[in-house]
């Protein structure tokens, strides 16, 4: 009997330790607690683009100035990571996204299924690269909150559109912005709290 019980505690101890291994490398990579990451953001709805996010609330460290930036630069692990993402960013302005809807931070929800030109909306987002343009977006569909930020210098577009329609790129003053940010003369608040925002 000893030997059957030492093999199975072996394969328990292993197991969490391949567990707590694979997890601690999730929460220190990259972005880590220290980085200083900007991407260019924008709405999209239908046909048309919607205001800056004013918002600026950051209880973890991915916000924005009012500038059509996500300014991304982990306080904690809560936004480092494996959980550095679109949803960590709406959550922050006491907003959300997920696969069915968007809500903004003035209380606006943007829901899938909405008529647009006589078609039904989907949300997608749509990850460009800002320092090539050119190249194909990768344009999500589904888990949507937890799109992750990859690296810095990227560009988003959320969109509410009709499934056979892809986000456009944000407009050219957000990429214009993301190459003058001066990331030392933007400063943000860690303990402000998390606003609510009524559906």
């Amino acid at each position: 009997m000893g030997f059957p019980l030492a093999i199975g505690l072996v394969v328990v101890l292993g197991s969490l330790l391949v567990l707590w291994a694979r997890s601690d490398r999730e929460a220190t990579s990259a972005p880590r607690v220290g980085d200083h990451w900007h991407s260019a953001y924008d709405v999209y709805v239908c046909d048309d683009f919607r205001s800056k996010i004013v918002i600026e609330t950051d209880p973890n460290g991915i916000h924005t100035h009012s500038d059509g930036i996500i300014h991304i630069h982990p306080f904690n692990k809560l936004a480092s990571g494996q959980d550095a993402t679109m949803g960590q960013f709406f959550n922050a302005f006491g907003g959300r996204i997920d696969d069915d809807s968007v809500v903004l931070d003035t209380g606006e929800a943007l829901l899938a299924g909405a008529d647009c030109n006589g078609q039904p909306t989907v949300v997608k987002v749509g990850r460009f690269d800002a320092d090539d343009m050119e190249r194909d977006p990768e344009v999500l569909t589904e888990d949507l909150a937890n799109v992750r930020f990859l690296k810095d210098r990227e560009a988003f577009t959320v969109a509410l559109v009709p499934a056979d329609v892809e986000p456009p790129a944000p407009r050219p003053e957000r990429l214009t912005f993301l190459d003058v940010v001066n990331p030392r003369a933007l400063t943000s608040d860690p303990s402000a709290p998390v606003p609510t925002t009524g559906e």
